[in-house]
């Protein structure tokens, strides 16, 4: 996966964990498919996907089922664990989305949360579907790869208002299973746009060093690095001209040659990474240099890295 970035300067000279021992009174379990989610750092819209819950009655006398859901394994409530970071989501009940349901810590069923599922009578009333929605929040900046978690599902089971057993319920019948792709995307000025022109119009030096330049934002969700390309290395009239104008060219700051790389983190979300591009011409180039149209072309390759990220940001490296 590599996106490149074609730059014209011209001048005029110018695995699944366990099922945890459960009570006998339910059991409980969701689709896969459902809560299999591809997740978009740069989409601006959150995800919004509903989600069924199937409950099942094991004991005759019960007659209802009071449930939350829990991550037991992370510090926040609801937060997919990743290999290194996590994916803040949070879950709702449809038929009464004010009613906490997905709890932290130690936090049990109790009166004043969680979803409460009746049964019905005889054997016909043994198995309830129920609606949930899971929901994750956009422009989270997470590394690509798979967050998955197998949700803990506490619960209490009901005779009326009696309660018969409490219970809880770990595995992969009820997990969210989200991935980020790995994604390199780039553009100057507007989305969709790959070439930029740094134009100088008409110089003459008179004023000294004549600076310009130009942003292409990046949108990555791996670490990646740039390797900047020079066509000519200098700016000329036309192929051939063995008249030559220097330049001086920067990229995130960093003084760059041909073939020079700058390694990069994950680009924060949803906005990205903005990468300044400047070219600067000194004044005693312009004033002994014949009058005429100069230009070169640099090209920018944003491409995967290997290996370790290294801190967050950029820094040069040697090719």
């Amino acid at each position: 996966m590599k996106i490149a970035a074609t730059l014209l300067i011209c001048a005029v000279l110018a695995l699944a964990l366990p099922q945890a021992a459960k009570a006998n009174c339910a059991d409980f379990r969701a689709s896969a498919s459902e809560l299999t989610l591809d997740y978009d750092p740069f989409n601006p819209a959150e995800i919004e996907r509903n989600f069924t819950i199937h409950v099942r009655r094991l004991d005759p006398r019960v007659t209802g089922v009071r449930l939350v859901l829990a991550n037991p394994g992370a510090i926040n409530r609801g937060a997919a664990l990743g290999r290194r970071d996590s994916v803040r989501y949070d879950i709702r009940w449809m038929r009464d989305a004010g009613r906490m349901v997905l709890v932290s810590g130690a936090e049990q069923p109790n009166p004043t949360n969680g979803a409460v599922v009746q049964f019905g009578a005889g054997a016909s009333g043994d198995n309830v579907n129920e609606s949930f929605r899971i929901q994750v929040p956009a422009g989270q900046g997470i590394v690509a790869g798979n967050y998955y978690q197998p949700l803990e599902l506490r619960f209490v089971c009901l005779a009326g208002r009696e309660e018969l057993d409490r219970g809880m319920q770990l595995g992969s019948q009820v997990a969210v299973d989200l991935t980020v792709p790995e994604r390199i995307a780039t553009f100057v000025g507007s989305m969709g746009t790959q070439r930029g022109r740094i134009d100088f119009g008409d110089v003459d030096g008179s004023s000294g060093n004549v600076i310009r330049g130009l942003t292409v934002t990046a949108q990555s969700t791996v670490p990646y690095e740039i390797r900047v390309d020079k066509e000519r290395g200098v700016m000329k009239r036309f192929a051939g001209d063995d008249v030559a104008l220097p330049y001086a060219l920067k990229v995130s700051g960093f003084p760059v040659t041909d073939r020079s790389m700058i390694a990069c983190s994950q680009t924060p979300a949803p906005g990205g990474r903005n990468h300044g591009v400047q070219v600067e011409l000194a004044g005693n180039d312009l004033h002994r240099l014949p009058a005429g149209q100069y230009a070169d072309v640099v090209t920018l390759t944003f491409s995967p890295r290997l290996g370790l990220a290294g801190g967050e940001g950029c820094s040069s490296v040697r090719p």
